[in-house]
């Protein structure tokens, strides 16, 4: 970064333990490991009175980890569907914990974070799989939850923002009696094409053309060798789809398509809102225990979702 481009409050020592994490990890199995045993370090101090436990989603062939974050609270509460990022290759429920534990803190929501099969060992379609079978999974044992299975929101950051608004895809092409009651997408990858003008744009001391460029080539060659659901910016109808926040950063490279995608579904019908954190670059939420300015946004990403998780608060605000 330059002088001109001042990264917001404790954001440059979230880059800082971002490289050193890197570094430690050498290859994609050292990485994910060194990612999961330095996940800690992102988080907020552990909130009392949440609980976290790991369950497992018994599907065919293979089970589907998912770690379930429940903050307590009266009655039926509201949940999340919560769908990480990391480049389709790395990341992990542990990795993002803090995104999760920050979700269930700050909406009251129960929050499952998936687990899903990640490429190259297998296809995106395996994982988009796993991410459709986990939300029928939490609107079936939502009751056993605590949950209202009505209100139960999809969420993802990066490339799990895609995995979220195609599971939303998914939902509403399956006519099922359950949609997820609105959409968090959180500085989100909607293209997944080779060569946007727009990557070069953005000044993120992580997140380079190349490792942009990296993980779409990843997606593409996952598609094309198991086909499956274009992007969402390639998804010819987006309309019955439930309202969507978007969370951008100032810095972030795939900022232009987030705004491309927040127009096409406003086309569409869908009720949309976008929020821009100034000074931000892509993934700022893991920051939450190393930025105060990431955890305002936290909470004003939930403040913004949270009419459509607990409705009866709008109803009764005079």
């Amino acid at each position: 970064m330059t002088s001109d481009t001042p990264l917001a409050d404790g954001m440059d020592a979230y880059v800082a333990a971002f490289r050193a994490g890197q570094a430690a990890g050498g290859t994609l199995a050292g990485a994910r490991l060194a990612a999961d045993m330095n996940a800690a370090a992102f988080s907020r101090p552990w909130p009392a009175g949440l609980r976290r436990h790991v369950s497992f989603i018994v599907a065919r062939g293979r089970e589907i980890a998912v770690a379930i974050l429940d903050p307590g609270g009266e009655g039926p509460r509201p949940g999340i569907c919560y769908f990480h990022g990391g480049g389709f290759a790395f990341g992990s429920i542990e990795s993002f914990d803090g995104v999760a534990q920050g979700l269930a803190e700050e909406t009251g929501a129960v929050v499952v974070s998936v687990q899903y099969r990640r490429l190259p060992e297998n296809s995106y379609r395996a994982a988009q799989e796993d991410c459709f079978a986990a939300y029928e999974w939490f609107v079936a044992h939502a009751a056993q939850l605590g949950v209202d299975g009505r209100r139960i929101a999809v969420a993802g950051d990066s490339v799990g923002a895609l995995l979220a608004t195609m599971t939303a895809v998914m939902a509403r092409d399956a006519g099922g009696p359950v949609q997820p009651v609105c959409q968090l997408l959180m500085y989100g990858a909607y293209a997944l094409t080779p060569g946007r003008p727009s990557y070069g744009w953005g000044r993120d001391p992580l997140l380079s053309v190349q490792r942009v460029e990296d993980f779409v080539r990843l997606y593409r060659l996952s598609q094309e060798a198991e086909p499956f659901h274009a992007p969402p910016l390639s998804v010819p109808d987006l309309s019955r789809l439930p309202p969507a926040v978007l969370i951008a950063a100032e810095y972030d490279p795939l900022r232009g398509e987030g705004a491309e995608y927040a127009d096409r579904l406003a086309a569409a019908g869908v009720e949309v809102r976008v929020l821009t954190a100034r000074h931000m670059i892509h993934g700022f939420l893991r920051a939450l225990g190393m930025s105060p300015a990431a955890a305002r946004e936290m909470a004003a990403a939930a403040q913004a979702v949270r009419p459509y998780l607990w409705p009866a608060d709008r109803e009764q605000t005079p």
